[in-house]
């Protein structure tokens, strides 16, 4: 029997996703830290045994944008998901107060799925979080828990192989889309623009490949966008558009654009 399942990665930047990722569908380790703009979506093919049936399972891997305040794409990213990862940094007690705060509520408001809480760089010693800690947590939110680290590849396949059963267990319950977002920061409008155009381009993932690159040829800080990236950006986008949805399509895109900018400068 063959089955395919969407999982996604939560948690705040550096936490270690990518490398947990990496760990699983690869066998490698990379402390090089790379920041992820939008998302990332890797595959890999598991070999299960489920209640006396033998499963090819397709796991499609999401990792998810660690910058908060980014919720309209990441609630994109979590549409249609099966399960989440809840990624947080053993050496940074931040991280877990951040999954309570953020990540969570902003799974919730999407989609309810069955999740795993990873504490992750479990080889380290600086550790701020105990084990009671995120034990304690855990049980708060009803997921079960592993100790992580990609650089050893401790429990890392056993968390994936957890959550796969248990996306077996349960369905999604997905929740209505949510009204139009009006702006208060910058950030926020790049968030609905990078949004925006992901959804326009056809397939979300490619169109965050095409913002990432673009994003950094105009030297977008999505922590701290300027105004003049912004616009340069929304440029950029309409040559790409109307390449393919043609000259009027891409010229009201620029136009719509350009209005969440204005709403953010002189609102």
């Amino acid at each position: 029997m063959e089955i395919k399942r969407k999982v996604v990665l939560l948690g705040d930047a550096a936490v270690g996703k990518t490398s947990l990722v990496r760990r699983f569908v690869y066998d490698v380790f990379d402390d090089k830290y790379i920041m992820t703009i939008g998302t990332k979506v890797s595959k890999k093919t598991m070999e299960l045994e489920w209640d006396g049936m033998e499963i090819t399972l397709n796991l499609l891997i999401w990792d998810v944008l660690g910058q908060q305040g980014f919720t309209q794409v990441q609630e994109a990213a979590f549409r249609g998901s099966d399960g989440a990862l809840f990624v947080c940094d053993l050496t940074r007690r931040s991280t877990l107060y951040s999954i309570a705060h953020y990540w969570l509520p902003v799974l919730e408001r999407v989609a309810g799925v069955p999740g795993v809480l990873l504490a992750n760089k479990s080889d380290l010693d600086n550790w701020e979080l105990t084990y009671e800690e995120v034990e304690n947590f855990a049980n708060q939110i009803g997921v079960p828990f592993l100790l992580t680290s990609a650089k050893t590849g401790e429990n890392v396949e056993e968390a994936f192989r957890t959550l796969a059963e248990m996306t077996f267990m349960f369905y999604p319950v997905m929740v209505n889309e949510r009204e139009e977002r009006v702006p208060e920061t910058l950030k926020d409008a790049l968030d609905i623009i990078m949004d925006d155009f992901a959804k326009k381009y056809g397939d979300y993932d490619d169109g965050m490949a095409v913002l990432t690159a673009n994003m950094k040829l105009v030297g977008i800080d999505i922590e701290n966008p300027k105004v003049s990236q912004l616009i340069a950006l929304v440029d950029k986008l309409y040559t790409i558009e109307k390449d393919y949805l043609g000259v009027a399509r891409a010229r009201e895109n620029k136009v719509k654009r350009l209005g969440i900018l204005k709403r953010v400068r002189w609102s």
